[in-house]
């Protein structure tokens, strides 16, 4: 018996395995002793990061945070994407699938809560597919990550989910929950924000734009310091009552009874080069191509920026990848006793013509490689639009596109 086969039919709780590989006899034990959870309690309900609803706050409020996710999201997710596989029914169930669900909208709103919040839980079910289509599909349902908490153990296994919305609450079982999680850090589950580590700086940066309207409107209305010997609610009330372009008038005022002392604000602060610290580091940590940012920078500083994120969005592509075929296509396809899970590749598929040209087709077409009415098939699949011709239709187009008899109109 393979050691394999003997862990799965180990049943008693504590007991050893001994499994013989090779010379050297190794012991295996069925309890993980390892703690999975700092601040642990028996299965208790997992609290949200502290600044959860400030995440969200800035990505509604903040130009740069909310360029940045809706960038990073399209650039991992909207490039769009195909399916490979050799099992040719498993492929047909999973496109069927993807496209009943529409599972490309689901992912884009999936990677943008996971980076503002650090995590997005899918709700998944099984439910009868809709007319035409029979047999069992796959429910899945992007839940407001504000909703649901994790229920985990000390050695930080997931007993289940909580949703509370309103009063009400849902229980959810692991199976039915599709945790995503963006930089995990530590024994939370619930990861990392893009903007946690940034949170201080976007704080400082809502301070600076509340008070420099203040301080403009300071600059072109100059505080001024009233003195009176006399009593100086007549001149208070004089003062604060006016309109901007009023004067004030006193009357039966001795000689220097009045005085009063503006008070000019220098508008050459030096605020510029702290302001530009601020905004470097919001938008370095944040690893988004902002186009501000792109359009300050080198040609050779703006291909760095690039290739790192460029880095960052592949990396935010091959965990979606685990998660679609892992918790989405394989459950499905487990239901029709298949286990050859279709690959999803991101992009679009390539068809071998990418780098084909009107020339290329139309000099195969001259040398009788291919026929005309083929060539006009090709012109169609790299985008030329064209409609259905005849066989003699399809010739005299091929013949315009000869650059010897045309001038090589494909130049133009």
């Amino acid at each position: 018996m393979s050691v394999w086969n003997r862990l799965r039919n180990f049943t008693s709780r504590g007991q050893k395995i001994i499994a013989e590989t090779g010379k050297k006899k190794e012991t295996w034990k069925r309890e993980q002793k390892g703690i999975g959870r700092e601040g642990w309690a028996l299965e208790e309900f997992v609290e949200y990061p502290e600044d959860l609803e400030s995440f969200e706050k800035y990505y509604k409020e903040n130009n740069e945070v909310n360029a940045a996710v809706n960038v990073l999201s399209d650039m991992t997710v909207g490039v769009g994407y195909f399916t490979e596989s050799e099992n040719e029914k498993a492929k047909e169930i999973v496109d069927s699938f993807a496209e009943e669900m529409g599972l490309d909208i689901l992912l884009n709103r999936v990677v943008k809560n996971m980076l503002i919040y650090g995590f997005c839980p899918i709700e998944r079910w099984l439910k009868l597919g809709r007319p035409p289509q029979t047999g069992m599909r796959l429910g899945l349902k992007a839940l407001s990550p504000k909703t649901v908490k994790v229920r985990m153990d000390k050695k930080g296994e997931v007993l289940g989910y909580r949703q509370t919305v309103s009063g009400s609450t849902v229980d959810f079982k692991p199976s039915s929950i599709v945790w995503c999680v963006y930089n995990q850090v530590g024994t939370s589950p619930y990861g990392m924000s893009i903007t946690q580590p940034i949170l201080n700086l976007l704080e400082a940066k809502e301070s600076i734009n509340e008070d420099m309207p203040k301080v403009i409107h300071r600059y072109g209305s100059p505080l001024t310091v009233w003195e009176t010997s006399q009593a100086i609610s007549a001149l208070k009330q004089a003062v604060t009552e006016r309109e901007p372009d009023e004067d004030v008038f006193l009357g039966n005022t001795p000689p220097d009874a009045v005085r009063w002392k503006t008070l000019e604000m220098d508008p050459r602060g030096r605020f510029a080069d702290y302001i530009k610290i601020i905004d470097e580091e919001i938008l370095e940590c944040l690893q988004a191509p902002i186009l501000r940012y792109l359009r300050n920078a080198t040609e050779a500083s703006a291909t760095k920026m690039l290739e790192v994120i460029d880095r960052h969005i592949q990396g935010l592509q091959r965990y979606m990848k685990r998660v679609v075929e892992r918790e989405m296509f394989s459950p499905l396809l487990a239901v029709y006793d298949i286990w050859d899970v279709p690959s999803l590749r991101w992009g679009r598929p390539q068809t071998g013509l990418e780098n084909i040209s009107l020339t290329d087709i139309a000099n195969l077409t001259e040398k009788g490689v291919i026929t005309p009415l083929q060539g006009v098939n090709l012109l169609k699949k790299i985008g030329v639009p064209i409609e259905d011709v005849a066989p003699q239709e399809a010739a005299a187009i091929m013949k315009a596109l000869n650059p010897a008899q045309s001038g090589d109109i494909t130049r133009k």
